[in-house]
């Protein structure tokens, strides 16, 4: 029990380390999120410390144990210092280095596709003069020099979709990723450590100059949090991404393609989906196409939810939901229909 411990004094040493480097540089990283957020997750336990405490105290000396929880309480107590005294992350900071490590490989991807691309048209040329000399008179020289031009064309080709191929995963991943790591942690870990310091109190005296400096938090703080679930997930990044890239500007107003995520998959959040004017019709086409691609109950519950959160009536969207695939459709909803084909065929 006591390696526990131990391990926790240098992982606050951290926390404070970054902390202090950012009220200094105002310099932060997806790395140093990176350690927040997992540290909050592993630590947030309170029962657990407790536990953890107890059996230290039942296993060691005073004095060994002491000294270790000193040393803990040290730590707890510089972090709840700078979180009261200086102005740390903001939910802006966070999101920027969030997306720009999910951002990552669109340079590469961008660079890949153009190969990729290039690439594309000499192997439908070749492949047409291979397929075609059946049709006239040629040698077998000719035939087997067609044949291995086509080859070789297409094993250039292959060679480069797959590494495309490689950084869309890799893409998909970082996207993700990043996306498990956007929530600003930071206030729950100050009411995390003021628990903690409370915990701490009850096996080593505190002097009587400490407690009094040690204030509350305000009553809503103090309030017992319930556990943070894991957020479920109607729909993936790689299909909101591309949803995103046409409807965002378009259909919706603008909003970040995280803020899109949580919306579309019902996670609360501070930012709300907007329909612009005049596209609530398609907007519906596009709410019954993302309900296609969920299971029966999960898709009753998710549309239900999603009308609720765009001020859509159910009667108007059960009237309106086909109107771009209709017999006589407009031309924006006929080139609204084709997008979201392409995304949904």
């Amino acid at each position: 029990m006591a390696g526990e411990i131990l391990i926790m004094i240098p992982q606050y040493g951290e926390l404070n380390r970054i902390y202090s480097d950012f009220i200094v540089s105002h310099t932060f990283s997806y790395d140093k999120q990176k350690f927040i957020t997992n540290f909050y997750k592993q630590y947030n336990d309170t029962k657990a410390f407790e536990a953890t405490i107890l059996e230290l105290v039942l296993d060691k000396q005073k004095e060994q144990y002491t000294l270790i929880l000193d040393s803990l309480r040290a730590e707890i107590e510089k972090n709840m210092m700078l979180y009261e005294k200086y102005p740390l992350l903001d939910d802006e900071i966070i999101s920027r280095v969030c997306y720009h490590f999910a951002d990552r490989y669109n340079i590469d991807i961008e660079e890949q596709l153009e190969v990729t691309q290039r690439l594309n048209k000499p192997l439908n040329e070749a492949y047409n003069r291979y397929d075609s000399i059946g049709y006239r008179e040629h040698t077998a020289e000719e035939e087997k020099q067609a044949e291995k031009e086509y080859e070789r064309c297409k094993a250039e080709y292959e060679k480069e979709k797959e590494e495309l191929n490689r950084l869309y995963e890799l893409q998909k991943q970082a996207r993700k990723e990043a996306f498990q790591y956007i929530e600003n942690c930071c206030g729950d870990i100050y009411k995390l450590s003021f628990h903690f310091m409370e915990i701490l109190a009850k096996y080593i005296p505190v002097a009587k100059d400490k407690s009094e400096e040690l204030t509350k938090p305000s009553e809503p703080d103090m309030q017992e949090e319930a556990p943070k679930e894991e957020q479920y997930e109607y729909f993936d990044m790689e299909l909101l991404s591309l949803v995103y890239t046409t409807c965002v500007g378009e259909q919706f107003e603008n909003i970040s393609e995280y803020d899109f995520y949580a919306c579309m998959n019902l996670h609360p959040g501070k930012c709300k989906l907007k329909i612009k004017t005049r596209e609530k019709i398609r907007v519906c086409y596009l709410i019954f196409l993302m309900g296609e691609q969920l299971p029966k109950l999960d898709r009753e519950n998710w549309k239900k939810n999603i009308l609720k959160m765009l001020d859509i009536e159910e009667n108007y969207y059960k009237s309106k939901y086909k109107e771009p695939v209709s017999d006589f459709p407009s031309d924006s909803n006929q080139k609204f229909a084709k997008e979201m084909d392409a995304i949904f065929r």
